[in-house]
């Protein structure tokens, strides 16, 4: 039986589109994949960090932190502290506290960790702190970011500072001061601070494992549909 034009043409275009997904999905399973590589290094190299010795001063500490393990002399300025707002842990919400640290080289910003809010906005919790001076170890990383910044905040007058995703732009035009592109995330063993159960910010690589998992299981439905109806056809050509 010769095969009309027109069902020609609808098996064409159903291959092109079969192709089409086969592509797309494909590509962003890939992705994904390469993104949960990605994010398995990055939790190595801080897992690495955590048990290497520190090294001295922040001279000795890369332009973007690179999960590098410091140890710091100096002293906090407790009078002018930052919360970085919106922040989480184990279903609470609160803050991370940022202290800024007078070394001899310059300021840094030390994270000393989350500390949950309270019902009342308006009440912060206490961070009293010392500042005496002091030695402090902990890790370089870059400041945490958000994916899209649709506006900027209304900045606050009083400190502390509550902050969401500050930027180190930002942070510099607060103490007008040089301040490097990156936070150390103070030691779990260092006094003075709070919940540290510090991992690398971002989604982790089983996530991205799983999403890899979804995209090619719709390339594969693309091809099982395609399949499926190119059959049906054949069948229905054959019965007539």
């Amino acid at each position: 039986m010769i095969t009309p034009p027109s069902h020609r043409r609808s098996g064409v275009r159903n291959l092109l589109l079969m192709f089409l997904g086969l592509a797309v999905f494909g590509s962003l399973g890939t992705w994904q994949l390469n993104r949960s590589a990605e994010r398995r290094a990055v939790l190595d190299a801080f897992e690495s960090a955590e048990a290497s010795l520190p090294v001295g001063g922040l001279a000795s500490v890369p332009a973007g932190g690179d999960n590098t393990r410091v140890r710091l002399i100096g002293r906090y300025l407790a009078d002018r502290q930052v919360l970085l707002d919106n922040m989480t842990h184990e279903g609470m919400r609160g803050y991370h506290v940022l202290t800024p640290l007078e070394t001899a080289d310059s300021l840094v910003m030390v994270n000393r960790g989350f500390v949950a809010g309270g019902p009342d906005r308006s009440e912060l919790p206490d961070l009293a702190v010392s500042g005496g001076d002091r030695e402090v170890v902990g890790i370089a990383v870059p400041f945490f970011r958000r994916g899209l910044r649709l506006e900027e905040e209304a900045a606050e007058v009083s400190w502390p500072r509550r902050m969401v995703y500050p930027t180190a732009d930002q942070l510099r035009g607060l103490f007008d001061s040089p301040l490097p592109g990156y936070q150390v995330l103070l030691d779990g063993e260092e006094s003075d601070g709070y919940v540290r159960a510090w991992r690398p910010y971002g989604m982790a690589p089983e996530r991205h494992l799983a999403y890899a998992v979804q995209w090619y299981g719709l390339a594969a439905a693309a091809a099982g549909i395609w399949l499926a109806i190119t059959l049906r056809r054949r069948r229905t050509r054959d019965a007539n």
